[in-house]
């Protein structure tokens, strides 16, 4: 038993050094795949066919949340944009920039590429892959916290789906950057003009 204990242990240290040369050493646009995508046509039909489906799923991932959680979001951080069109326009200018740009720059561009280059030595591709993935999509959901755990549940969903896109378009970043701007958007204006079904609930102190 001890000897499985520090396999583990130096596993564990290959891991993270690996994960540090990624974003550390190689922490450039070209790594984290932040440079101009070859055909911006191919892009935008990504980020528009993906933004598509991921609306088609978000009612799913909401009822899967609700059987793990029963409190409903916590989402008194976005009641501004209900107040007026401006504060809507700057609502929606904020999530591009930080959900749609620096989110997927940070979990899809250094998390996706550090995880799956630590990994690639150890398991198959597709399972290095795919756990990358997923280590970026819990990571984005943690990063929610503040918005309760139905909404970690749901944003963990849809973060796995912007981490296919991500890797199903051939790593193009601006087609998860464009598909998460578009998705947050129509997320934000459904959410203020009343149609979205938290847009009237209000959290309990």
């Amino acid at each position: 038993m001890p000897s499985t204990g520090t396999n583990w242990h130096i596993t564990d240290q290959y891991l993270l050094g690996r994960i540090g040369d990624a974003m550390g050493g190689y922490l450039t646009p070209s790594a984290i795949s932040l440079v101009l995508p070859n055909s911006w046509f191919a892009t935008i039909g990504w980020a528009a066919a993906w933004t598509a489906l991921m609306l088609a799923y978000s009612p799913v991932a909401d009822r899967l949340a609700t059987k793990l959680f029963a409190a409903p979001p916590r989402l008194g951080a976005f009641r501004a944009i209900q107040q007026s069109k401006l504060k809507l326009v700057l609502g929606i200018i904020v999530a591009w920039v930080l959900g749609g740009f620096l989110e997927e720059v940070v979990f899809r561009g250094v998390v996706v590429r550090a995880v799956e280059s630590a990994l690639a030595p150890l398991l198959s591709r597709g399972i290095a892959t795919g756990t990358a993935v997923v280590v970026a999509a819990i990571g984005a959901g943690i990063v929610h916290w503040y918005q309760g755990p139905r909404a970690m549940v749901i944003i963990v969903q849809l973060s796995v789906l912007f981490g296919v896109l991500f890797v199903a378009s051939g790593y193009d970043l601006w087609a998860a950057i464009l598909c998460h701007g578009l998705y947050d958007t129509i997320a934000f204006v459904r959410f203020a003009s009343g149609k979205s079904r938290y847009a009237k609930v209000r959290e309990s102190a």
